[in-house]
């Protein structure tokens, strides 16, 4: 096994699931679930569940890195629309997979604040084609009318995985840091887990293992959290209370805890 698995050694007893196999569950219309926890407490959770998923696996790894450009406008009207709880709105990001040197350049929709669609394209490494695709992309979505400006860096751990019928995919969040030209901020011990179903199924094992543990669905995304981390927007009512969370959690190793 790849050291990378050494925080979690339940992470090595998981069936693995390849990226190919993986694709069958590629969720790009889907209704999200998000929950926190710390870190020390993952290895347990994964050991409770192993039965009930497989774990992507390439080249020996199961934890990969991950690094996403977010773009937002100058008046930050993505972040803004979040905060606001806008019903129907987006992300714009660039994606890397460390591991794999593959790149993707993705819309993100949220729509009534309840299902997520999600469209990419990949990436070449020709920088020319790459932006005609971008484009057209943006073009496509009627979003080429917006000037967009490179606003956070985000790079995080993650781990990936997916029921054994399918059914659902499961991504876990770890070693968190954020980017901006004004610092770096780690969140470390900080895990986000996220649970993309086709529609809302109660009966996951991975939720029942959450609600077990009184961990219910914390609902922020990482860019509003970096951005309010990082100093950049000076609208963060709406977030404060799970940043204040998130820091107790870190700080009490996920102990006494409370929503």
């Amino acid at each position: 096994m790849a050291e990378n698995q050494v925080s979690f050694p339940a992470l090595q007893h998981f069936e693995p699931v390849s990226l190919q196999q993986l694709d069958r569950v590629k969720l790009m219309n889907r209704v999200d679930q998000k929950f926190i926890l710390h870190q020390h407490e993952l290895n347990d959770l994964l050991a409770e569940i192993l039965h009930s998923y497989n774990v992507l696996e390439i080249d020996g790894k199961r934890l990969f890195k991950y690094s996403s450009l977010y773009y937002d406008t100058d008046a930050l009207n993505f972040y803004t629309d979040h905060h606001n709880g806008k019903p129907n709105r987006i992300k714009i990001r660039s994606r890397e997979y460390l591991d794999t040197g593959t790149a993707f350049f993705e819309i993100k929709k949220k729509i009534k604040g309840f299902r997520t669609e999600k469209y990419r394209i990949k990436k070449s490494g020709d920088t020319l084609n790459d932006e005609q695709l971008e484009q057209e992309l943006l073009i496509f979505h009627q979003l080429d009318h917006i000037s967009l400006v490179p606003s956070i860096l985000i790079d995080y751990s993650r781990i990936t995985l997916s029921a054994k019928d399918l059914s659902e995919r499961v991504t876990i969040d770890t070693e968190l840091c954020f980017k901006k030209e004004s610092g770096v901020e780690s969140m470390d011990g900080l895990v986000i887990i996220e649970v993309k179903q086709d529609q809302v199924k109660r009966e996951s094992p991975i939720i029942q293992a959450l609600r077990k543990r009184r961990n219910r669905p914390f609902g922020i995304s990482k860019y509003a959290m970096g951005m309010v981390l990082m100093n950049a927007v000076e609208k963060t009512n709406a977030f404060r209370h799970k940043i204040s969370k998130i820091k107790q959690l870190i700080s009490n190793n996920g102990a006494n805890r409370s929503n």
